[in-house]
């Protein structure tokens, strides 16, 4: 059991990565003025991007899945820990 966990979170460790990677090139990409292509405002931190309705939806979602592959990896990273390596 503890080995298919330790897979688990490595395969969720690497998704996080690549959904990362994606994330970064696809608001990259986007231009930083609006017009007729990309009227929807999108903005991450302090950089201000503008995407279209459908690409704005698709960042929010794999941002969602990102974050949350990234909490099954830290969790499944914790689940695997003994106790005696915290001494």
């Amino acid at each position: 059991m503890k080995r298919w966990v330790r897979s688990l979170g490595k395969i969720a460790r690497v998704a996080a990565l690549c959904g990362t990677f994606a994330w970064l090139a696809l608001t990259t990409i986007s231009p930083r003025e609006p017009d007729a292509n990309h009227p929807e405002r999108y903005a991450q931190r302090h950089d201000i991007r503008y995407v279209s309705e459908d690409m704005g939806l698709t960042l929010r979602i794999l941002l969602g899945a990102t974050f949350t592959l990234a909490m099954v990896a830290f969790g499944c990273h914790f689940a695997t820990r003994d106790a005696a390596d915290d001494w």
